[in-house]
């Protein structure tokens, strides 16, 4: 490797945003390639982190053949943190790509350590609203209030939209995110009936094509006597983080349990 000033900048610059610029110098240096693009998967869609010599129509793609297609004698190489970079020069030098192979490895703990942080910030905020949720539930409350209240605690704790919905029509919401007057449930989602929860990220692409334009993440039912009275529908403009996804589930069976009993 020549550059080696560049590569020294490089694993400075780690987990700084002038990471990827730098590298993507770096490789176009090195591979004497005349486009260079690094792209990453981040749940489900294809994320350009950096591109040189080519001028990419946007800057995510839904399949990373999406974005080869635009492309003409690539070649692509796959990292960890899932990463790839595609090129249409060649790489010889192996110090260099065992080099990359553990910068990338090394980004991946760097991410994965401030997730953590973060989730561990909200999860303390999530488990002091279970703690509310049940001394304000554990005793007979009226319906309207219950689900006004539910609803606030919902939107504020997760950051997010959320609406009820009887009958399939929205009748009261929080937060500030577009929800459907009338939302469609599909055959597939007959597990509502029975009180279980609907994760959107389950459903076929079809399905969830449709609840993806309003940012739906989870729908949850409210049941009366064994019979569906209310949706719960939730709305974020980011991912639920799997560890989120636990305090939601165990909320989901305090306020079910809840509403069967004491709301009125």
């Amino acid at each position: 490797m020549e550059n080696k000033y560049l590569s020294y900048q490089l694993a400075a610059s780690l987990g700084t945003p002038s990471f990827y610029n730098l590298l993507g110098d770096l490789l176009m240096e090195e591979s004497n390639s005349n486009k260079l693009i690094i792209v990453r998967a981040d749940k489900e869609r294809w994320i350009i982190l950096d591109s040189k010599g080519y001028n990419p129509k946007k800057l995510d793609y839904d399949t990373l053949e999406e974005l080869t297609l635009t492309l003409e004698d690539i070649k692509m190489l796959k990292f960890p943190f899932n990463t790839y970079i595609l090129f249409d020069g060649k790489f010889e030098d192996k110090i260099l790509l065992k080099m990359l192979m553990m910068l990338f490895e090394k980004e991946e703990s760097i991410y994965e350590k401030y997730r953590l942080e973060m989730v561990i910030d909200r999860l303390s905020y999530q488990l002091s609203g279970i703690e509310n949720i049940v001394k304000i539930f554990s005793k007979k409350i009226k319906e309207e209030d219950f689900l006004d209240t539910m609803l606030g605690i919902i939107s504020e704790i997760f950051f997010s939209t959320a609406g009820i919905y009887e009958q399939n029509k929205l009748i009261k919401k929080n937060g500030k995110l577009m929800l459907p007057e009338d939302i469609e449930i599909f055959d597939t989602m007959s597990k509502l009936e029975k009180g279980k929860s609907c994760n959107i990220m389950n459903l076929s692409d079809s399905n969830k094509a449709y609840y993806n334009v309003f940012n739906i993440k989870y729908i949850i039912p409210y049941l009366k006597e064994g019979v569906v009275k209310y949706l719960l529908v939730i709305s974020r403009d980011t991912p639920f983080e799997k560890e989120e996804a636990g305090v939601l589930e165990t909320i989901q069976k305090i306020t079910q349990f809840f509403f069967e009993e004491n709301a009125i």
